[in-house]
Formats: C-alpha cells, structure tokens, sequence
C-alpha cells in the first residue's frame, strides 16, 4: 500500500496555553512494498509520525493518504478497521499480555476469528522458531523470544503494511540482527510496506529509503 502525507503536523498542548511542536509539515511518499527506514536523535518526533501514519493517533493538522484515500477524513471506527485488516506494529517493547500465552498474545488482534487463524499462527511460530513456545507465558520467556511473539502479533493479519518502531533496541547485537533479518525477509515475502525506526546506522542502510527526522521535520 502506498503511504503519503500532506503538511503534517502534531502540537501538544502544555500547562499555560504553551504549545509543544512535535511533527512540523511533514511531506512525505512511500510506495507499496517499499523499504523505509526513519533515523533521527531521541525526541526527533520519529514515534509520533509513525503512530499517525500507523493510524493510531491523529495530527493536528495535515493529510495522510494510505491508497489514495485520506484516512483522518473517516471515524474512529475506520481508522480500526485499516489497522485492523493492513496494518501491523512493532514496538521497542512488546507489551505482551502477561497472563495470555504466546498463542493468545498473536491471536489477539484477530481474536474474534481465532480459532480458524490457530493453523496461521502455529506456521509463523515455526517461521519464526518458538512454535515450540506457544503454550508458555511471556514470563518464561527470553527477551528475544519476546520480541518474537511480538513480530508474530504483527504478522498475524498478513499485513500490508508494517511499521516497527525501534523493534531491537532491547535486545543484544547478536538476537537484534536476526529479527531484523527476519523482519526483512517476511515483508518482502508478503510484498508489505515497511517503515522501521531505528538509531542504527548499519540496519538503516539496508532500506530502499533513508529519511531523516530534525527537530520534528524530514530532511532538515
């Protein structure tokens, strides 16, 4: 799916009517299936802009157009439904359910349908390497393997487009590389989208897209 924005912008409003900039006309085009990698400093406003991309928060002012249509023109209910059925996110940390097991905590997102996604979330456990981890807690879990169960949350609904929001940056050198090796090799296999943040120089280089963030604007 094709992702563009049109003079993007998200403000906070502060205690004593004092305005916080965050995203600040923000213009940008991702083609379907490209690889998009979004480097900046710490509080360079590359979080928020994927939330907004990612349907999960709205700008204060601007577009985005996800295949032509502009998406913040519709409901809450809408924005659900995309997330819902094109949309998979990947967090730094990955807020797992603890007291859902690793098979709860991929069905999730598409719990209403979960017992005829059970076959679809036991292949991407054995693509992944922890099929034999299904039935455990997070608790019992290694923090890679964490964040595996994280990945497969993400794929669960085949998504078309995939956002990853510092998705290795818990993890050591050596498990970091390959989810993100994996996280490469699955977007191209499904043909997906991805927009992965990173402070990583090494793994911003092996995107098709380079953009950088400054002070809440691309490119500055």
């Amino acid at each position: 799916m094709n992702i563009k924005s049109e003079n993007l912008n998200k403000t906070y409003m502060k205690k004593e009517l004092l305005n916080i900039s965050i995203l600040s006309n923000i213009n940008i085009e991702i083609m379907s299936g490209q690889k998009v990698a979004l480097t900046g400093v710490s509080g360079s406003g590359k979080s928020t802009l994927i939330h907004i991309l990612g349907l999960m928060d709205r700008p204060t002012s601007g577009r985005v157009y996800i295949d032509e249509v502009d998406c913040f023109k519709n409901d809450d209910r809408y924005l659900c439904t995309m997330r819902k059925n094109n949309i998979g996110f990947i967090f730094q940390f990955h807020y797992l359910m603890l007291d859902f097991s690793v098979l709860e905590n991929i069905l999730l997102p598409v719990w209403s349908e979960r017992h005829t996604r059970l076959k679809h979330a036991r292949s991407i456990l054995k693509r992944l390497g922890i099929l034999d981890r299904q039935d455990h807690f997070p608790s019992e879990l290694s923090g890679g393997e964490q964040q595996r169960v994280a990945l497969a949350r993400a794929l669960i609904n085949n998504p078309r487009i995939i956002f990853a929001d510092e998705p290795t940056g818990s993890l050591d050198r050596v498990m970091g590389f390959e989810i993100e090796k994996l996280l490469f090799e699955i977007s191209s296999e499904l043909g997906s989208t991805l927009v992965l943040v990173t402070h990583n120089e090494e793994l911003a280089s092996r995107a098709d897209k380079v953009m950088r963030m400054v002070n809440g604007k691309i490119g500055v």
